[in-house]
């Protein structure tokens, strides 16, 4: 527990932390009533009257936990204030001291206690900026919206990638390629990869992306929370794509204390150390924080016939953030971060010639390697007019640097074969790139909220500019690169450097989008959301291997969204929504020698959101159409490989729980059904399930805070664990080839005694070794899934 006590200056921390038992309950209370009465009774012997501004308002966080949503709350009308924004003085006491030694009754000062103990788990909440730009209930959103609060990130152990995060959420398939060592977050939503055009942060497109390997990454311990919105976004964001996108919330500064260290140690020698600072002075008006975090392992990728070589991960984060209140209507946050990523091979083996999985893995040890450097600058900055007028400005550049050295497979150039005569020898060909990825955000906009008869309007007005600059240098091997045994392979061989530039291309898009939103309530019962956007895209590419070499194009779309939602009393809120996506497609067609073409889609959704009054819980089901054109597909190795398929539909059934089934007990789940067809190919694969997408997935998870049993020795103890389903997928467009269904099983162990915190996370704990995806007739990789991994964190809050 932490207490804070009102004082002329502002809040004032208590310096102990006590563990909420009865019997601290019961000595705090003592001692609250040990102050009040010595408070009392100073008063009644000198009854001087009170300075001026003596009482302070008390500032409280927003009640769905976010510290990176609003800085500030609008302020009260009712409350009297100067010109100058300042309380007015107090009224002069005109009581006279017989009148004062009658008084009986002593107004004391306020004392505010708040818990912040380590054995609360809050998995719901109740509002979100996220799918509207506005603070909005989720019941009053009309489309399937799923939040990931910080407890939750913990308690699962979300450590190492930030695909983790989403392996428990309906319509979104993590880790579709298997491990990830590199780092890059493979995501498909709703039958839709989504690897960069479901990048969010802080409400703001990440989606900027290399002409090869360059992705932006996201360490997990940076975040706050995590908000996934389903279906088309791209109205209010822009580049929302079709299948949504997955805002990542950052953490800033608040007006409570910080002080967090975290040690962590796992299999496969897995070292991780992260801290968390944040102060605040007195008056609350500057907040800072600092968030960093190092991590050294080894991973599961094993190479074959070295001795045990393993492909390793070093990765170094650090964030500053800075707020500043100047006044009680405004506020202005600055932060950035920067993150240090070094990485080898990832879990893609190499298939045999008649389609069987072998171990050798096509990289080499001393050659392959992914360097990443990235950094970002950002404000924030809120001013609210009045309680009905608020403005918002949200600006963010990052910058990424990267220089990979990979092996591709050779081809014989008169039998275009990867494989010689003997059928176990792989031809191999050695290249390396160097990209540098530039974008800027911007994003201002206007919340009004008003009256008009019947009807309660909460209208916003904006314009955002994304630019994105990406340069590619590719090297090849001017020298041959050597063959490998894929049954008896020969590691660290002397490998040629990539020394012939074999591209040299940069393209430039820049968008600018005008949106204007109405969430209309009528009745307190009926909310209709309006949405409508117009964009304008410029981009131009200019590539050596093109013909032509340059490309300049501009395009514009308008895209709407309309969705009508009915609010019961009993927290069941029915829905209905129409939404639409355009976005720019970054990335070259090698096969064309083009850019990509801009991507559309439209859905009809239509469910029912379920939260119990007074509660944070959450129970939702959606049944939508989703169809998109102009789909790309590719091999993970790299995007030189796109392409784009005419047209892809997707319907499907969502379901999804979080709830709190009795005291202590948190429960999650998630069911999804999809049912994904191309239905127009130049190819001739109309009819046919895209690449790597289950039809069907399913999880759930469980955990329990025993010390509800009320038994001493099991006090601070929680148990959890849950169960993950990924349903058979295809590989290969003609769909004659399939990958098999697997189901994992994750545990977790966790114990909290006063400032101190001791968690064991087991991902898939049975250390089932499955295939994520498979190649095709034609060879190829198959993508081996994440192994066991057991991760013990020892986390300090003083």
């Amino acid at each position: 527990m932490k207490a804070y006590k009102k004082t002329i200056k502002g809040r004032c921390p208590l310096t102990h932390r006590i563990q909420r038992t009865k019997l601290a309950t019961a000595l705090q209370y003592a001692l609250l009533s040990l102050s009040m009465a010595g408070y009392a009774h100073a008063q009644q012997a000198s009854p001087e009257p009170a300075k001026a501004g003596q009482q302070s308002e008390r500032k409280t966080l927003p009640e769905d936990g976010s510290t990176g949503q609003s800085a500030i709350e609008p302020p009260s009308e009712s409350k009297e204030q100067t010109s100058g924004g300042k309380a007015a003085p107090a009224a002069k006491d005109t009581q006279r001291p017989a009148e004062l030694g009658k008084q009986e009754e002593t107004v004391l000062p306020t004392l505010v206690i708040k818990d912040t103990g380590l054995d609360k788990i809050e998995y719901g909440t109740k509002d979100t900026m996220t799918a509207t730009k506005t603070k909005t209930p989720i019941l009053e959103i009309p489309q399937s919206m799923t939040v990931i609060t910080r407890d939750e990130l913990t308690m699962r152990g979300v450590q190492l990638n930030f695909t983790e995060a989403l392996r428990y959420i309906p319509g979104v398939t993590a880790d579709q390629f298997g491990f990830e060592g590199r780092g890059f977050e493979y995501v498909s939503m709703r039958g839709f990869n989504s690897l960069s055009t479901a990048n969010f942060r802080d409400n703001l497109s990440q989606q900027g992306r290399g002409l090869y390997f360059a992705d932006f990454i996201t360490d997990p311990y940076s975040l706050e929370r995590v908000d996934v919105l389903r279906g088309p976004t791209s109205v209010t964001f822009g580049r929302g794509d079709a299948g949504g996108i997955v805002n990542r919330i950052t953490k800033l500064p608040t007006a409570t204390p910080i002080r967090e260290i975290e040690l962590q140690y796992g299999n496969f020698d897995r070292k991780r150390i992260a801290a968390d600072f944040g102060l605040a002075n007195e008056d609350g008006t500057l907040m800072f924080r600092l968030v960093t975090s190092a991590l050294d392992t080894d991973t599961q990728v094993r190479f074959p016939n070295t001795g045990g070589d393993r492909a390793q991960i070093r990765r170094f984060y650090i964030s500053p953030s800075l707020t500043w209140r100047p006044t009680n209507r405004t506020s202005i946050t600055l932060f950035g971060d920067i993150l240090n990523n070094r990485s080898q091979a990832s879990a893609f083996y190499q298939a045999a010639p008649d389609g069987r999985p072998t171990n050798t893995l096509l990289g080499d040890p001393n050659f392959t390697r992914y360097s990443t450097d990235q950094a970002s600058v950002s404000y924030k900055l809120e001013h609210h007019f009045n309680d009905s007028v608020t403005a918002r400005q949200n600006f963010r550049f990052m910058g990424l640097n990267g220089r990979y050295r990979e092996i591709d497979p050779g081809f014989d150039p008169d039998t275009e074969t990867r494989f010689a005569a003997d059928g176990r020898t792989l031809r191999r060909s050695a290249f390396g790139t160097r990209e540098r990825v530039d974008q800027t955000v911007l994003d201002t906009h206007i919340e009004a909220r008003a009256r008009t008869g019947p009807f309660n309007h909460t209208a916003l007005v904006g314009i955002d500019w994304n630019r994105v600059e990406s340069t590619l240098k590719y090297f090849a091997a001017s020298a041959p690169t050597p063959s490998i045994d894929i049954f008896n392979p020969n590691y660290n061989q002397p490998m040629p450097t990539p020394d012939l530039l074999a591209i040299d291309g940069v393209q430039k898009i820049d968008q600018v989008g005008f949106y204007v939103q109405d969430q209309i309530k009528f009745d307190q019962r009926w909310v209709l959301t309006l949405s409508g956007r117009h964009d304008k895209v410029s981009s131009v590419t200019d590539v050596n291997v093109f013909n032509p070499q340059h490309t300049a194009s501009k395009d514009s779309a308008y895209t709407g969204r309309a969705g009508l939602t009915y609010l019961f009393s009993n927290g069941v809120a029915p829905y209905f929504s129409y939404s639409q996506s355009f976005l720019p497609q970054y990335g070259l067609n090698f096969f064309n020698n083009s850019p990509f073409e801009p991507t559309r889609a439209s859905q009809y959704e239509v469910g029912i959101k379920y939260q119990p009054p007074g509660t944070r819980s959450l129970f939702t089901a959606a049944l939508f159409e989703l169809t998109k054109t102009n789909v790309l597909t590719f091999d993970p190795r790299s995007p030189r490989g796109l392409t784009e398929t005419g047209e892809v539909r997707s319907r499907g059934a969502e379901l999804e729980a979080r709830t709190e089934v009795f005291r202590g007990l948190n429960a999650i789940g998630a069911f999804s059904y999809v049912d994904v067809k191309i239905t127009e190919s130049a190819e001739g694969f109309a009819g046919k399930m895209p690449l790597r997408v289950p039809n069907l997935t399913a999880s759930g998870w469980l955990d329990y805070n025993l010390g509800t049993l009320n038994v001493d020795a099991l006090r601070g103890f929680f148990i959890g664990g849950g169960v993950r389903y990924v349903g058979r997928v295809f590989n290969d467009d003609a769909n004659t080839s399939t990958t098999p269904s697997f189901t994992l099983f994750d545990a977790v162990l966790r114990y909290d005694h006063g400032p101190w915190q001791f968690l064991i996370n087991a991902n898939n704990i049975f250390d089932e070794k499955y295939f994520t995806a498979g190649p095709g007739p034609g060879g190829g990789s198959f993508f081996l899934g994440s192994r066991r991994t057991v991760v013990g964190t020892l986390k300090l809050r003083f």
